[in-house]
């Protein structure tokens, strides 16, 4: 700051031939003075000026999407966007794993898998042609609660492309020789995953922080005894219960104009009829039972690190909790420069990065924090990470704190709506939650208007640890020690998938 003043000044003293006066009035002249001696170790003045000093960013606030009638009565969300020749649909349904039979755990996702194995009259491999002859990118995929699908494609192409994904939609093969691919892959799959520490922490802190019974509880895309339980048939009758168009919400960004779109859907989606049975309730599972704190390990006597993971009960995303939450977190866990990466990694070398996160989910969601710790430094490590939570739940944030954090929310959304794609998966994720169109807008508002202290009662609520639950996947000896050595619950011992094990 001295160095631009200083820099402003010489500019007004150049420029009126010295401060005479406020407003550089005509003066005679006046002898000129010697200059003054210059110091040999002076440092040379700067040929490029004075370093320019940025203006604060601008506040961004997302478009919202037009709200247009669909097929079958149907929503669809158009968000315009020309710069580009591309085009993004999403078509999501709001049924996902927690509305599921729990004992085929996995059945959403296996549905899902099998919308590209053939559809109308192609079989898999013609339909995959097809969507490369497009140049398309074609994904489909089921998470807690919802199912989509969707395909990028240039606008000149998005009439094949969407007469693709409705043959996938409404008339899939579901044929037994895909399905024994599809099957052996997932099943492979879900076998490597318990051998992924970082997986298995993933799936056992959901399990033992829910339980067993909880529609959230088991991971999205099974276990390995629900999936030998997962047979064609029970697909086939799963896409037909929930892929109806009374349910779903088309997600559209990019090159295409509002009366085209909605010809084109019309044109493509034509046989898509809301059948004649009611649609199934939407989940709504609750929060996880209210439990004192509690400690799990998964032995993993070989593993060099110790993953840790601390969880403690979160919001719903359509809560007005959520969004000023999410600015704790990145103080917290959320960013680089967070508090938990600076101490763990930064600081003590114990982690190659450690986050934290809060579930954006329908019904209540989880805080979580987690991070791989050097086998050595777990007890360190479990200390570090109490005070860092017990410092939130006590003080909030600050207002400096506030600020920075504010810029890196202004920078994200920037990020996220500077793609089709990214638009458009913000959307779907907003429309597989049942949140409005404009929630990104509403989230942004809430954030920038949100103060110190309305997060100090937020932090003392969701980072109080008296109920949280701690998971340790590494050797067990380590684990229990360190455990011990904090003062936390004696642990239970579980296999990969969260089932208690002697």
């Amino acid at each position: 700051m001295k160095t631009a003043r200083a820099a402003v000044l010489a500019v007004l003293v150049a420029a009126c031939g010295g401060l005479q006066s406020r407003i550089c009035p005509r003066a005679e002249p006046v002898p000129a003075a010697a200059p003054p001696p210059v110091a040999a170790d002076a440092p040379p003045s700067d040929p490029l000026g004075a370093r320019p000093i940025p203006a604060p960013a601008k506040p961004f606030v997302p478009p919202i999407p037009q709200v247009l009638e669909g097929p079958g009565k149907s929503k669809v969300w158009l968000l315009e966007r020309h710069g580009l020749p591309l085009v993004t649909v999403a078509i999501v349904v709001p049924y996902g794993s927690a509305a599921e039979p729990i004992e085929k755990g996995g059945l959403a996702h296996a549905t899902a898998d099998m919308l590209d194995e053939g559809a109308g009259n192609r079989d898999a491999l013609l339909f995959s042609q097809a969507v490369n002859d497009l140049g398309a990118r074609l994904a489909s995929g089921a998470d807690r609660d919802a199912s989509s699908v969707s395909i990028q494609v240039l606008s000149s192409k998005l009439e094949p492309a969407l007469m693709l994904v409705a043959d996938a939609v409404t008339k899939p093969r579901h044929e037994k020789k895909d399905w024994t691919r599809v099957s052996a892959l997932w099943n492979n799959a879900l076998k490597n995953r318990t051998q992924e520490p970082t997986d298995v922490a993933r799936v056992v802190t959901t399990f033992t922080y829910y339980g067993a019974k909880h529609p959230y509880a088991h991971p999205p895309d099974g276990t390995m005894a629900s999936a030998k339980r997962v047979q064609l048939a029970d697909i086939a009758k799963w896409h037909k219960t929930i892929w109806r168009p009374d349910a779903a919400t088309f997600v559209v960004v990019g090159d295409v104009k509002a009366e085209d779109l909605t010809a084109l859907l019309g044109k493509t989606f034509a046989a898509w009829k809301v059948p004649a049975e009611s649609a199934p309730p939407i989940a709504d599972p609750g929060p996880a039972p209210s439990r004192e704190m509690r400690s799990f390990v998964v032995d993993r006597a070989d593993a060099p690190q110790i993953v840790m993971s601390w969880v403690r009960p979160g919001p719903k995303a359509s809560e007005a909790a959520y969004a000023p939450l999410s600015m704790i977190n990145i103080a917290l866990g959320g960013s680089f420069t967070s508090r938990l990466n600076q101490n763990l990694r930064e600081d003590h070398g114990w982690t190659y990065g450690a986050r934290s996160s809060i579930n954006a989910q329908r019904s209540a969601g989880m805080v979580v924090v987690r991070a791989a710790i050097r086998g050595d430094a777990i007890s360190g490590a479990l200390r570090e990470t109490r005070k860092e939570l017990d410092r939130v739940a006590k003080e909030g944030l600050a207002e400096p704190d506030l600020e920075k954090v504010r810029a890196l929310l202004n920078g994200d959304a920037l990020e996220s709506y500077g793609t089709v794609r990214g638009v458009a998966g913000s959307l779907a994720g907003n429309a597989s939650l049942g949140l409005l169109p404009d929630q990104d807008v509403r989230d942004l508002a809430a954030q920038r208007s949100t103060s110190s202290r309305d997060l100090a009662a937020l932090s003392t609520k969701y980072f109080d640890l008296s109920s949280a639950t701690v998971v340790l996947v590494g050797p067990k000896d380590l684990a229990v020690k360190a455990l011990a050595e904090n003062g936390l619950p004696k642990p239970e011992f579980v296999d990969a998938e969260g089932a208690p094990v002697p």
